[in-house]
Protein backbone atom coordinates (compact mmCIF):
# COMPACT_ATOMS: atom_id res chain seq x y z
CA UNK A 1 0.00 0.00 0.00
CA UNK A 2 1.57 3.50 -1.45
CA UNK A 3 1.80 5.92 1.35
CA UNK A 4 -0.41 9.11 0.62
CA UNK A 5 1.32 11.23 2.95
CA UNK A 6 4.43 11.40 1.24
CA UNK A 7 5.33 14.05 -1.31
CA UNK A 8 4.59 12.90 -4.75
CA UNK A 9 6.87 13.76 -7.69
CA UNK A 10 6.46 17.11 -9.18
CA UNK A 11 4.80 18.59 -5.67
CA UNK A 12 6.75 21.11 -3.55
CA UNK A 13 6.12 23.52 -0.87
CA UNK A 14 6.83 26.77 -0.34
CA UNK A 15 10.53 28.09 0.17
CA UNK A 16 12.37 30.29 3.15
CA UNK A 17 12.84 33.21 0.85
CA UNK A 18 9.10 32.69 -1.09
CA UNK A 19 7.86 32.71 2.70
CA UNK A 20 9.59 35.66 3.69
CA UNK A 21 8.86 37.89 0.47
CA UNK A 22 5.47 36.69 1.25
CA UNK A 23 5.41 38.09 4.54
CA UNK A 24 7.14 41.58 3.99
CA UNK A 25 4.54 42.09 1.16
CA UNK A 26 1.84 41.93 3.23
CA UNK A 27 3.48 44.12 5.76
CA UNK A 28 4.40 46.50 3.45
CA UNK A 29 0.12 46.16 2.23
CA UNK A 30 -0.75 46.50 5.63
CA UNK A 31 1.57 49.79 6.47
CA UNK A 32 -0.06 51.85 3.50
CA UNK A 33 -3.68 50.54 4.26
CA UNK A 34 -3.09 51.30 7.95
CA UNK A 35 -1.07 55.07 6.89
CA UNK A 36 -4.24 55.29 4.54
CA UNK A 37 -6.81 54.91 7.53
CA UNK A 38 -4.47 57.13 9.97
CA UNK A 39 -4.37 60.18 7.32
CA UNK A 40 -7.85 59.49 6.60
CA UNK A 41 -9.02 60.08 10.64
CA UNK A 42 -6.97 63.12 10.40
CA UNK A 43 -8.25 64.54 8.09
CA UNK A 44 -11.88 63.77 9.14
CA UNK A 45 -11.03 65.30 12.34
CA UNK A 46 -9.55 68.45 10.75
CA UNK A 47 -12.21 68.60 9.05
CA UNK A 48 -14.73 68.51 12.10
CA UNK A 49 -12.80 71.07 13.93
CA UNK A 50 -12.74 73.11 10.90
CA UNK A 51 -16.90 73.42 10.74
CA UNK A 52 -16.80 73.52 14.41
CA UNK A 53 -14.77 76.75 14.62
CA UNK A 54 -16.18 78.62 11.48
CA UNK A 55 -20.33 77.52 13.49
CA UNK A 56 -19.02 79.19 16.24
CA UNK A 57 -17.54 82.24 14.97
CA UNK A 58 -20.56 82.90 13.19
CA UNK A 59 -22.65 82.17 15.86
CA UNK A 60 -20.82 84.55 18.01
CA UNK A 61 -20.69 87.45 15.38
CA UNK A 62 -24.44 87.14 14.72
CA UNK A 63 -25.02 87.80 18.14
CA UNK A 64 -23.46 90.83 18.69
CA UNK A 65 -24.71 91.77 15.72
CA UNK A 66 -27.79 91.26 17.11
CA UNK A 67 -27.64 93.14 20.05
CA UNK A 68 -25.65 96.13 18.23
CA UNK A 69 -28.61 96.46 15.76
CA UNK A 70 -30.42 97.70 19.29
CA UNK A 71 -27.75 100.19 19.85
CA UNK A 72 -28.87 103.53 20.71
CA UNK A 73 -32.60 102.72 20.29
CA UNK A 74 -34.45 105.54 22.46
CA UNK A 75 -37.90 105.99 20.91
CA UNK A 76 -38.70 108.47 23.37
CA UNK A 77 -36.00 110.31 22.91
CA UNK A 78 -35.19 110.65 26.64
CA UNK A 79 -32.86 107.44 27.57
CA UNK A 80 -30.01 109.25 26.26
CA UNK A 81 -28.80 105.64 24.68
CA UNK A 82 -26.05 104.88 22.52
CA UNK A 83 -22.48 103.94 22.69
CA UNK A 84 -20.81 104.67 26.26
CA UNK A 85 -17.47 103.16 25.54
CA UNK A 86 -15.24 101.65 22.88
CA UNK A 87 -11.38 100.91 23.34
CA UNK A 88 -8.73 102.16 21.07
CA UNK A 89 -7.28 98.88 20.10
CA UNK A 90 -11.29 97.58 19.37
CA UNK A 91 -11.14 95.11 21.77
CA UNK A 92 -14.65 95.91 23.69
CA UNK A 93 -17.60 97.86 23.40
CA UNK A 94 -20.10 99.87 25.76
CA UNK A 95 -23.42 100.66 24.45
CA UNK A 96 -27.27 101.11 25.90
CA UNK A 97 -31.15 100.67 23.88
CA UNK A 98 -33.79 102.02 25.57
CA UNK A 99 -35.82 98.72 24.95
CA UNK A 100 -37.75 97.22 27.99
CA UNK A 101 -39.82 98.68 31.09
CA UNK A 102 -38.54 95.67 33.32
CA UNK A 103 -36.23 96.50 36.27
CA UNK A 104 -33.23 94.63 36.06
CA UNK A 105 -33.52 91.59 38.29
CA UNK A 106 -37.36 91.20 37.74
CA UNK A 107 -38.84 88.19 36.24
CA UNK A 108 -40.06 88.15 32.73
CA UNK A 109 -38.80 88.78 28.89
CA UNK A 110 -38.05 91.79 27.01
CA UNK A 111 -38.04 89.80 23.37
CA UNK A 112 -41.10 92.88 22.33
CA UNK A 113 -39.10 96.05 23.21
CA UNK A 114 -40.88 98.55 25.29
CA UNK A 115 -39.47 101.38 25.70
CA UNK A 116 -39.87 103.81 29.37
CA UNK A 117 -37.22 106.72 29.01
CA UNK A 118 -34.01 105.22 30.23
CA UNK A 119 -31.66 102.68 29.83
CA UNK A 120 -31.49 101.35 33.44
CA UNK A 121 -33.85 98.43 32.95
CA UNK A 122 -33.40 95.03 32.31
CA UNK A 123 -31.00 94.39 29.24
CA UNK A 124 -30.50 98.03 28.60
CA UNK A 125 -26.87 98.04 28.65
CA UNK A 126 -24.38 95.98 27.35
CA UNK A 127 -20.78 95.21 26.68
CA UNK A 128 -18.35 92.72 24.69
CA UNK A 129 -14.67 92.32 25.61
CA UNK A 130 -12.04 90.62 23.99
CA UNK A 131 -9.86 88.45 27.25
CA UNK A 132 -6.74 87.80 25.56
CA UNK A 133 -5.40 86.37 28.50
CA UNK A 134 -8.25 83.61 28.79
CA UNK A 135 -8.89 83.65 24.78
CA UNK A 136 -12.50 84.38 25.23
CA UNK A 137 -15.39 86.87 24.27
CA UNK A 138 -17.35 87.65 27.01
CA UNK A 139 -20.53 89.53 27.49
CA UNK A 140 -21.27 91.93 30.76
CA UNK A 141 -25.28 93.34 31.20
CA UNK A 142 -24.85 96.57 33.61
CA UNK A 143 -21.52 96.95 33.60
CA UNK A 144 -19.76 99.27 36.35
CA UNK A 145 -23.31 99.52 37.97
CA UNK A 146 -24.09 97.33 41.09
CA UNK A 147 -25.63 94.62 39.34
CA UNK A 148 -22.65 94.30 36.69
CA UNK A 149 -22.54 90.58 35.56
CA UNK A 150 -20.07 88.93 33.23
CA UNK A 151 -20.42 85.94 31.39
CA UNK A 152 -18.39 83.83 28.49
CA UNK A 153 -20.10 84.07 25.22
CA UNK A 154 -17.55 82.05 22.84
CA UNK A 155 -14.06 80.58 24.43
CA UNK A 156 -10.99 79.70 21.76
CA UNK A 157 -10.75 83.35 20.16
CA UNK A 158 -7.59 83.89 18.63
CA UNK A 159 -5.95 87.33 17.29
CA UNK A 160 -7.77 87.82 14.04
CA UNK A 161 -5.49 87.44 10.83
CA UNK A 162 -3.52 90.33 9.58
CA UNK A 163 -4.36 92.25 13.53
CA UNK A 164 -8.09 93.15 12.56
CA UNK A 165 -9.20 94.34 15.79
CA UNK A 166 -12.23 92.22 16.97
CA UNK A 167 -14.37 95.90 16.54
CA UNK A 168 -13.70 98.46 13.97
CA UNK A 169 -15.55 101.30 14.30
CA UNK A 170 -16.56 103.62 11.53
CA UNK A 171 -17.76 107.11 10.94
CA UNK A 172 -20.58 107.89 8.33
CA UNK A 173 -18.09 108.94 5.86
CA UNK A 174 -16.60 105.07 6.77
CA UNK A 175 -13.28 106.31 8.08
CA UNK A 176 -11.93 104.65 11.27
CA UNK A 177 -12.78 105.99 15.06
CA UNK A 178 -10.65 104.92 17.74
CA UNK A 179 -11.08 107.61 20.15
CA UNK A 180 -13.25 107.24 23.02
CA UNK A 181 -14.19 111.00 22.65
CA UNK A 182 -15.48 110.37 19.43
CA UNK A 183 -17.30 107.82 19.62
CA UNK A 184 -20.91 109.61 18.92
CA UNK A 185 -19.47 110.08 15.65
CA UNK A 186 -19.75 105.82 15.05
CA UNK A 187 -22.32 104.37 12.70
CA UNK A 188 -21.31 101.47 11.56
CA UNK A 189 -19.70 98.84 13.03
CA UNK A 190 -17.17 95.72 11.59
CA UNK A 191 -17.49 92.76 13.71
CA UNK A 192 -14.38 90.27 12.86
CA UNK A 193 -14.08 86.61 15.33
CA UNK A 194 -11.49 83.98 14.61
CA UNK A 195 -12.08 80.91 16.67
CA UNK A 196 -9.43 77.96 16.93
CA UNK A 197 -10.60 74.38 17.55
CA UNK A 198 -8.14 71.40 18.37
CA UNK A 199 -8.18 68.84 15.17
CA UNK A 200 -6.07 66.22 16.99
CA UNK A 201 -2.08 65.75 17.90
CA UNK A 202 -1.81 69.12 19.20
CA UNK A 203 -2.64 70.94 15.80
CA UNK A 204 -5.17 73.86 15.85
CA UNK A 205 -7.70 74.97 13.04
CA UNK A 206 -8.80 78.61 12.93
CA UNK A 207 -11.58 80.03 10.93
CA UNK A 208 -12.85 83.99 10.85
CA UNK A 209 -16.18 85.55 10.36
CA UNK A 210 -16.66 89.04 9.79
CA UNK A 211 -19.72 90.72 9.34
CA UNK A 212 -21.15 94.85 8.76
CA UNK A 213 -23.49 96.48 11.36
CA UNK A 214 -25.15 99.86 10.30
CA UNK A 215 -26.15 101.09 13.35
CA UNK A 216 -29.94 102.68 12.26
CA UNK A 217 -30.97 104.04 15.54
CA UNK A 218 -27.62 106.22 16.63
CA UNK A 219 -27.27 109.59 14.39
CA UNK A 220 -31.31 109.97 13.53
Amino acid sequence: MRDSSRPRSGESGFSLAELLVGLGTAMVVLALVVSFFTSLGRSSTAQNAAAAAQQTARAGVDYMVQELRLAGLDPLKEAGAGIELIAADGSRIRFTADRCNLAIGESGSCDHPLADGDVEGKNERVSFAYDSASRTLRRCLYEATLSESWMTLVSGVAPNPGNVPLFTFLDDAGNPVVDNNQRGLIRTVIVTLTVEEPAGRGALVARTFSARVRLRNIGI
